[in-house]
């Protein structure tokens, strides 16, 4: 925290330098700016190469290390849970400004810093993809993204899309984050198709592609032409069973399409978009504020559609794939999201009833 005062104050006095008339001062690139000062950061992830989730968050960090100047470290653990109360211990004790990661361990995170983030008030904590804890500690931020209105546009698309009536959602764990997702694809499918049908699958982990693919292929063969992996690395598995059996696939978080298009071109040509949930601008975004000036703490932060964190990817094969008149009626779509005139429901604070109910209401 000291250190990102010290920023702030430093980029509050370049301004009032140039406010006075000291301008022409040669102010330097990001690395001549910040000097010994930069901030040192480091995520913590399970694993990188997942094409999504994880891959996405170290991508807005290379991006901050090359374009903001920051230090950047990123430490892979692995599988093994047990190990989160230590990792984040260790990184704290390492010097970071800021360590990130995602809520490991399912809940594990949180739970070490509700018990010793004031231990380390030099340390800022970046929590991201954590809608349902708060943390009241200035040193922990939690970044949290409207994925329901992502998903709203995907099962739209999928809706509007489909021959056969019968579309599909594999998810990952059975927990909130998924079921935001789920939620809002299954609003999106109605709101285009009332008598759409929605083939709902869970993997129970992020990880197992096989079991992915499993339920990929049973999905198919309930009937659905299209298949939406909302599962992390699992969520590869479905979309390979998608592409071999001659559907279309929807990927989820990171713009999946161009992950694949050079090293495996049939599976991304067969990804028609994704739901993005782009944590990598989200952590940019928020630590360009930081060095800015303009970083203003709050227990959480909301991204969507306005800040590009949410929406669907609208890359090369989605022009390719999608008519020009249903890209019209997507983009119509996104701006009535936008604009409030289309509510759409979350899974957090809804029941599991509530869910169930609306599981029910499509299958």
């Amino acid at each position: 925290m000291k250190k990102l005062f010290a920023l702030v104050l430093a980029g509050v006095m370049a301004f009032s330098l140039v406010a006075c008339g000291g301008g022409e001062q040669d102010q330097g690139g990001a690395d001549d700016k910040q000097g010994d000062d930069k901030l040192k950061v480091q995520l913590i992830v399970t694993n990188l190469g997942d094409k999504s989730f994880n891959d996405s968050a170290n991508a807005g960090l290379l991006k901050a290390e090359k374009e903001l100047g920051i230090e950047y470290k990123c430490v892979e653990f692995g599988m093994d849970y047990s190990k989160t109360e230590i990792t984040m211990q260790e990184a704290a004790e390492d010097g970071y400004d800021i360590v990130i990661s995602q809520n490991l361990g399912f809940g594990k995170a949180t739970a070490w810093l509700k018990e010793n983030a004031a231990n380390y008030k030099d340390t800022t904590f970046i929590i991201y993809d954590e809608p349902v804890e708060v943390n009241e500690q200035e040193n922990v931020q939690f970044l949290c993204y409207k994925a329901n209105e992502s998903d709203f546009l995907a099962g739209a698309l999928a809706a509007k899309m489909s021959e056969t009536g019968i579309i599909s959602f594999v998810g990952g764990m059975e927990a909130p984050v998924v079921h935001d997702f789920l939620v809002g694809y299954i609003q999106g499918a109605q709101y285009v198709n009332p008598d759409i049908k929605v083939n709902v699958s869970y993997v129970q982990n992020y990880t197992d592609a096989t079991k992915g693919k499993e339920l990929g292929n049973a999905a198919i063969t309930a009937g659905a032409d299209f298949v939406h992996a909302v599962a992390g690395g699992a969520g590869n598995g479905a979309l390979e069973a998608a592409m071999e059996k001659g559907k279309i696939g929807i990927g989820v978080d990171s713009d999946q399409y161009e992950f694949f298009k050079d090293s495996k071109p049939e599976l991304a040509n067969s990804i028609i978009t994704s739901s993005i949930k782009n944590v990598g601008q989200s952590i940019y975004m928020v630590l360009e504020d930081m060095i800015n000036g303009k970083y203003v703490w709050q227990p959480q932060i909301w991204f969507g559609m306005p800040e590009k964190c949410c929406g669907i990817a609208e890359n090369e094969n989605y022009q390719k794939l999608v008519s020009e008149d249903i890209r019209a009626e997507m983009d119509a779509i996104e701006e009535k999201l936008i604009s409030g005139e289309i509510s759409v429901k979350s899974a957090y604070g809804m029941s599991a009833e509530e869910i169930n109910d609306l599981v029910e209401s499509a299958k």
